[in-house]
């Protein structure tokens, strides 16, 4: 009887190590397959993002990640941070997409309806040639798009007043421009540059097939030379862009923030920088900045200046990590650093979708009420006073300690039972609790930074179809036209309308940047 009783034992104690043996090899299995199912990502998924460096990172024979891979990677924690500039540790894991079924059962039927912006042009017929009686009447719409260069020259006459030095000067006969239409320092008239900036920067043409397209319908001249156009209409956005700036920095703002990347050629190799975007929502202002491609932090803060904001919100981005130290620190101690919501609750998703996680639905679950509510509220109306009642409100709270309690409750479990995805998306909620939830403080606070997101996407358009800028000067020019973009955008204006009526103020001698603002530009047109 002892010895069935010890042999019972020792059989119970080989099936405790063989069950515990069996769950760590379960553990390194999802493991792999996770590692596995990122590594499927980053050599399948979406390659033109990446940007190779001249040389792999050292230490590891891996390009350079691009910056959706750091920002779905970082959970708020110095473990995570991967980004270079911070602490040269390589990049790892990747997000997936999901393709949506387009629903094309309920179209919309504005396309029955057609026009063209002022009057018409008409072509009334001649009742008199009518072989007969008149049945009915209708009008039959037609449009024409009528594009054409044409070359114009003007004789310009040497000459030279009595007691005075010989000058050029050009003399018109009746019927022919009052002045040479140009720029000074080029040979292209405000219309002119207004088109190939529209085809450049909304149309995101590439040079060279804008230079193809020129060519094509006759015209003779190099590249360069269309970059030159446009950088002489930069430098007179850059006067516009400063007040832009000055206004979207007003005391008390509340702006969004957010960042693209972009390849630029320097010192003959291509190199992966940064393009920014800041954007007050109250003012309809947002304005791009590149500071040499930096990423650093001080490439904000230095563009912030002294402001005297009420609140920045970003996304998770590790760069943006320090922010919250300098917002606390010197003249932005008042501040209010915002963390975006979205961003949280893409990484419970992520967590659910490819880490198999059914916790991290129930958090996705609680946090997408809260974006609910908030579309509830613009539906209503609601003013500032009357939102913040909203967010301060018992169900609200309800919702908040919900989440905190199940928060506390996954974080006090063992790490290794939960998935990567899982685990990151935990740790980035907790560390960004207050920054996260800032929002519930103040009506006037945004919940998310799509709008940011929303506003520079143009830009990376842009980036994906022209694939590089050629160099530090052209990512400028991008930054300065799309600030104007972006504005416009902001204050539901065509961007047409706005640069041709801009560049013919310039071309008259208007230097009224305040006044010709999007907005204002009929005001700068009357005094000009």
């Amino acid at each position: 009887m002892a010895s069935f009783t010890s042999e019972q034992s020792v059989i119970k104690a080989a099936l405790l190590e063989e069950r515990t043996k069996r769950k760590s090899a379960e553990r390194k299995a999802k493991s792999f397959q996770e590692k596995l199912d990122y590594a499927n990502q980053e050599r399948f998924g979406e390659r033109r993002q990446w940007v190779r460096k001249k040389t792999a990172v050292e230490g590891t024979g891996k390009p350079d990640a691009d910056r959706k891979d750091e920002k779905d990677g970082f959970d708020g924690t110095k473990d995570t941070l991967r980004t270079g500039s911070v602490d040269g540790n390589p990049p790892q894991g990747a997000g997936g997409t999901s393709m949506k079924e387009r629903d094309l059962s309920n179209r919309p039927d504005e396309y029955r309806k057609m026009g063209v912006g002022g009057d018409p042009v008409l072509h009334p017929s001649d009742l008199s040639k009518v072989p007969g009686r008149i049945i009915e009447r209708k009008t039959v719409q037609v449009f024409s798009l009528r594009m054409c260069l044409v070359e114009e020259c003007y004789e310009m006459v040497h000459y030279a007043e009595p007691g005075r030095k010989p000058q050029w000067g050009y003399f018109p006969t009746e019927g022919h421009p009052e002045v040479v239409t140009k720029f000074e320092g080029t040979k292209t008239t405000p219309e002119f540059l207004q088109a190939i900036a529209y085809e450049v920067y909304v149309k995101n043409v590439t040079f060279g097939l804008l230079h193809q397209w020129l060519a094509d319908m006759g015209m003779t001249l190099s590249p360069n030379t269309l970059r030159n156009w446009l950088k002489k209409g930069k430098k007179y956005q850059d006067g516009l862009v400063c007040v832009l700036r000055f206004i979207a920095l007003e005391k008390d703002s509340i702006v969004n923030c957010d960042e693209t990347w972009c390849k630029v050629y320097k010192y003959d190799h291509y190199k992966k920088c940064y393009i920014r975007v800041l954007v007050n929502k109250v003012q309809k202002v947002a304005v791009f900045f590149y500071e040499n491609g930096s990423r650093g932090r001080e490439v904000l803060t230095d563009f912030l200046g002294d402001a005297e904001l009420k609140s920045i919100m970003s996304d998770g981005y590790n760069a943006y990590v320090f922010i919250g130290d300098e917002l606390k620190s010197a003249q932005f101690k008042d501040t209010i650093h915002q963390v975006c919501m979205s961003h949280a609750n893409n990484k419970f998703v992520k967590a659910f979708n490819q880490g198999g996680e059914p916790g991290a639905e129930l958090f996705s679950d609680d946090l997408k009420e809260f974006f609910a509510n908030e579309r509830c509220y613009d539906e209503a109306g609601l003013s500032p006073e009357e939102r913040l009642r909203e967010r301060q409100s018992l169900a609200t709270k309800e919702i908040v300690i919900r989440i905190c309690s199940w928060l506390d409750c996954e974080l006090a479990k063992d790490p290794e039972s939960r998935s990567q995805y899982y685990t990151e998306a935990l740790n980035y909620l907790n560390h960004f609790w207050n920054e996260i939830f800032a929002f519930l403080k103040d009506g006037e606070f945004p919940i998310d930074n799509n709008l940011a997101e929303r506003t520079i996407r143009k830009l990376t358009t842009q980036r994906n179809n022209s694939l590089h800028y050629g160099s530090d000067v052209g990512a400028e020019m991008a930054a300065t036209y799309h600030s104007v973009i972006g504005t416009v955008k902001l204050h539901g204006s065509s961007f047409w309308d706005f640069i041709g009526t801009f560049f013919k103020n310039i071309f008259n001698g208007c230097r009224d940047y305040v006044n010709m603002a999007p907005g204002k530009i009929t005001l700068a047109t009357s005094q000009c």
